[in-house]
């Protein structure tokens, strides 16, 4: 079979299945494996071996059936470096690039800034603080197994010398100074129990551990702030990826514990997906 041909029929497959983005996950799929740029891909000339068109056919087979693209690849980028992805570990989106690119300008004027990240999962947000910051003390608290499998094999593919504790972040808060932290940021779980059913398929591939925020979605936001407010300096900042629902509810809570200049910030879409604070001194 030609390579146009296979690639159109790819393409019909998923977007029969429901894939939103047909077109741009067959792409993907067909450039890890043949190692070509998409105008190949149009060529009815090019023809492909039989184990190729079996390979490309199981990884399209598998996105069809709701496989999450990042987890067929076995990984995915963020902030311009490679993380290693798989079952059992949240996939990186560019949602969380907004609570990454708020606490930026709050680090630089440190010159070693320690930061805790909490419900680290894959590591991306204290891998790219410690790339970004290399002499920056960074700890990522990740309860699960499999993801701290991920996690410490990230941070070894990206050079970035980080404490990893492998434990609930509800069990390891005295583990921590008081007034020690320059930076606790944290993407923790943040959907509503009673949501959970209505998310996509390939979202629901992903861990539950890692997306049930309880009743209203604020179990862990609330928990983080109740117990870790004390970790950190005065001065020092405390940032959350969100939900829109939980934004003005975290703003809340944030204010009953001392922070000020708090500051909600909206993904590309429009919407509330990160939040900031200051401990007031």
């Amino acid at each position: 079979m030609s390579l146009k041909s296979f690639f159109s029929s790819a393409v019909d497959t998923l977007q029969k299945a429901g894939i939103r983005d047909a077109e741009f996950d067959t792409q993907i799929l067909f450039e890890e494996i043949l190692h070509l740029p998409r105008h190949e891909f149009l060529r009815d000339d090019f023809l492909i071996s039989e184990e190729i068109e079996t390979e490309l056919e199981e990884k399209i087979s598998r996105r069809a059936g709701g496989e999450p693209l990042q987890y067929i690849l076995g990984y995915w980028e963020f902030f311009g470096r490679k993380y290693f992805v798989g079952e059992g570990v949240l996939i990186p989106r560019d949602d969380t690039e907004v609570v990454l690119r708020a606490s930026l300008p709050h680090l630089k004027s440190r010159e070693e800034p320690k930061i805790l990240d909490l419900c680290s999962g894959s590591g991306i947000l204290a891998i790219t603080l410690k790339c970004e910051f290399p002499s920056s003390d960074v700890t990522a608290v990740e309860i699960s197994e499999k993801a701290l499998t991920y996690l410490k094999k990230n941070a070894e593919h990206n050079n970035a010398d980080i404490k990893i504790i492998g434990k609930s972040l509800f069990d390891c808060y005295n583990s921590f100074e008081d007034s020690s932290l320059d930076l606790l940021i944290s993407n923790p779980p943040y959907i509503k129990k009673s949501d959970l059913d209505n998310l996509q398929k390939e979202v629901l591939r992903e861990p539950l551990l890692a997306l049930d925020g309880g009743e209203d979605g604020c179990d862990f936001l609330r928990g983080i702030i109740s117990l870790y407010t004390s970790k950190i300096k005065k001065g020092g900042m405390l940032a959350f990826e969100l939900d829109a629902e939980e934004a003005e509810i975290t703003k809340s809570l944030m204010l009953e514990k001392g922070f000020e200049n708090i500051k909600i910030f909206e993904d590309l879409g429009g919407i509330p997906r990160a939040i900031t604070g200051i401990l007031r001194k």
